[in-house]
């Protein structure tokens, strides 16, 4: 990690220091310029209409005036209240929106769970939109009878741990490995899909949309389309306002070499191509932000152990059985920052 663990490293409570109440004369303005480690907003002056970064400041709980957001709630498929609020909403509408795209349920677990997490707990709106019903996923045989259905559940307890205001479910196929399902959300009309998520960015009147790398990170079709979906939905926005889009992902470099070195030690699967990873995710100097989830890592880890069906297999050992069961401070370590690219 880029910097060394301190502070809360068991998992223990979120974040419990209250949110600020920013008066109105309180101006705070985007470090549009930032490629910074820590901090994704700087205090200065907002422009009128200035759309938000991730709204997120590394070394303390938050909440960032931003413009007038107006009604955010009209045609919400599903409301939930904040659990993990660390201080009150503001009356006035004056909160960062944040709508997360990912490709089927768990990938929120996976990587931008501790963003979500701090997001709801600053007085953000996070919404949380999932494309696929993910029963392609790999599991075991008991959830194999109905793994739609249980993993529809599996997302459903994970928006609640991470206190989501919106989850919205677009019930297309899952793709698979391959990409060949019928249905599946990778062959699925782009214009149609794109058209959904606008109409969502914009029902919400968001002031964030985050989305994949162009790599999908390891290729999965899915992730793919779900990179085609967010930059055109994105493009289609900033016709007539402002919009930031940022791409959750992670640094290639350690993740290629890890994969290699389990490769030499054959722990990988006959076949298996350790070359395909040197093309995965994002080279590390092409990260722009860092977001320090540390003292969010309880609800990370409970948003991936409610994803059980997929810690689950027969014959394989799967990626989220082993970081769930990581010790605490190995854990926060590990998964104690969230990685993304602004999209100019």
């Amino acid at each position: 990690m880029h910097r060394k663990v301190g502070g809360q490293t068991n998992g223990e409570a979120i974040n419990g220091q209250a949110v600020d109440d920013i008066a109105s004369r309180v101006n705070w303005t985007i470090s549009w310029s930032c490629r910074d480690d820590a901090h994704v907003v700087a205090p200065c002056g907002l422009g009128e209409g200035q759309p938000a970064h991730l709204g997120l400041d590394a070394s303390r709980a938050r909440q960032v005036a931003v413009r007038d957001m107006g009604d955010a709630h009209a045609m919400t498929l599903r409301h939930r209240g904040n659990p993990h609020a660390s201080g009150p909403m503001r009356q006035d509408g004056a909160v960062a929106t944040l709508v997360f795209l990912h490709a089927h349920p768990d990938d929120e677990a996976l990587l931008t769970a501790g963003t979500m997490a701090r997001a709801s707990a600053e007085g953000h709106r996070v919404v949380l939109a999932v494309a696929t019903d993910g029963a392609a996923g790999l599991t075991s045989a008991e959830f194999r009878d109905d793994l739609a259905g249980v993993r529809a559940a599996e997302l459903e307890r994970s928006a609640e741990i991470l206190g989501t205001a919106r989850l919205e479910t677009w019930g297309f196929a899952d793709s698979g490995l391959d990409g060949d399902a019928p249905g599946g959300f990778a062959a699925g009309d782009l214009d149609d899909q794109v058209a959904r998520l606008v109409d969502l960015v914009e029902s919400e009147k968001a002031d964030v949309l985050v989305g994949y790398d162009p790599s999908g990170g390891y290729g999965h079709p899915d992730h793919l389309r779900v990179h085609q979906v967010a930059r055109a939905a994105a493009a289609h926005v900033r016709d007539h306002r402002p919009l930031r889009q940022f791409e959750a992902t992670l640094p290639r470099e350690p993740i290629a070499r890890a994969v290699r070195t389990a490769s030499a030690l054959r722990m990988t699967p006959a076949g298996f191509d350790p070359a395909e990873f040197d093309r995965a995710w994002t080279p590390g100097r092409e990260i722009t932000h860092r977001v320090d989830v540390r003292h969010y890592a309880s609800a990370k880890r409970a948003s991936m152990a409610a994803h059980a069906s997929q810690a689950a297999a027969d014959d394989s050992t799967r990626t989220l059985a082993v970081l769930t069961k990581l010790p605490g401070p190995a854990y926060t370590l590990l998964l104690g920052t969230e990685f993304y690219v602004d999209v100019p």
